[in-house]
């Protein structure tokens, strides 16, 4: 029998390109499954809606920049923001494992894709970064996204179980880099006197209690596992149809104190419309949240919350524009 030594040499050399590309097709496919589980533990839409805020604060604060100062605050601010959220988002989900292991198995920690090792290696290195970064920044800035961190980190540790004070926490936290973005710009310019809030402490102050009031409506949905684990909120302590009224009382405080910034000049006619449209959303929705508070119609007006407050915010940057920019009121 022959052997054709020129073929066995061409069948040996593209079994082995076969093997080296279907090792490098694995390392790959497992780089970027690597990468997605790092990155989600981040929740993009949460990083998404800071970013928006903390750029939003930086030009309500200081829509004047020179374009060096607009590259290095916008850049560095964003950074910051993100990172440190992220910080606390990753040490939630660390501290939630267990819980996780039962109710959320497919996420990356509790699957065992990310260990937890790596998560805090991860939360280091982004402490890292954004603390590196925060160095450009303004000094009030740094105040109150330290602040936020440590306030983060202390709701998920402890104050989750604190009920409406957890609320509160979340509130303000999920909202501050409207006034960390007004900082980076403008430093404690409009902090005080009250005379001084512009769009930015406004916005703040309005979307805090709208997000404290869809926490207090999480309460609702999460009241047979949360009384399980002894949660304090306002639906395990007093009912959820208490903590329904709550909650319709804090969204109609937050559009009451709206009508603040438009009496002081801060806001124009397109805001009053964004004002009501969001009191009209909310009556609709909150009708069947009164009448039966459950875990269904918790979970509608939850969720209808952050569209809302992002449509809201569309409103607020046109009616600056009309007004500041092109003068039309």
């Amino acid at each position: 029998m022959e052997i054709d030594f020129f073929n066995v040499c061409v069948i040996r050399n593209v079994r082995t390109s076969l093997l080296k590309n279907l090792f490098t097709l694995d390392l790959s496919e497992e780089m970027f499954q690597k990468f997605k589980d790092y990155f989600m533990l981040l929740r993009p839409i949460n990083v998404g809606m800071i970013i928006a805020m903390t750029v939003t604060g930086i030009w309500f604060g200081d829509p004047n920049q020179g374009l060096t100062q607009i590259f290095l605050n916008y850049t560095s601010a964003i950074i910051v923001a993100v990172t440190y959220t992220g910080i606390a988002m990753v040490h939630n989900d660390v501290l939630d494992m267990e819980i996780d292991l039962i109710n959320q198995p497919q996420r990356a920690l509790p699957s065992g894709r990310v260990s937890k090792k790596g998560a805090y290696i991860y939360m280091g290195s982004l402490f890292i970064v954004g603390t590196f970064f925060g160095n450009v920044l303004s000094v009030p800035s740094r105040i109150i996204m330290f602040s936020t961190l440590i306030l983060s980190l202390l709701y998920n540790w402890k104050l989750k179980k604190g009920g409406f004070i957890g609320n509160l926490v979340v509130g303000f936290t999920a909202t501050s880099a409207f006034i960390y973005g007004d900082a980076v710009a403008a430093g404690w310019t409009h902090f005080w006197p009250w005379s001084e809030w512009n769009a930015s402490i406004y916005l703040f102050l309005i979307s805090s209690l709208l997000n404290t009031g869809r926490e207090v409506c999480k309460g609702i949905m999460d009241v047979e596992g949360d009384s399980q684990f002894h949660v304090q909120t306002i639906a395990v302590i007093y009912g959820k149809k208490a903590a329904a009224r709550l909650v319709l009382s804090l969204i109609l405080l937050a559009v009451v104190f709206s009508i603040v910034p438009v009496v002081t000049n801060v806001f124009g006619p397109v805001f009053i419309l964004g004002v009501l449209s969001t009191l009209g959303l909310m009556l609709i929705n909150g009708i069947p949240l009164l009448k039966n508070p459950n875990y269904e119609t918790a979970k509608k007006f939850k969720d209808l919350l952050h569209p809302i407050m992002l449509f809201a915010l569309l409103l607020v940057v046109i009616d600056i524009i009309f007004k500041r920019f092109l003068y039309l009121y």
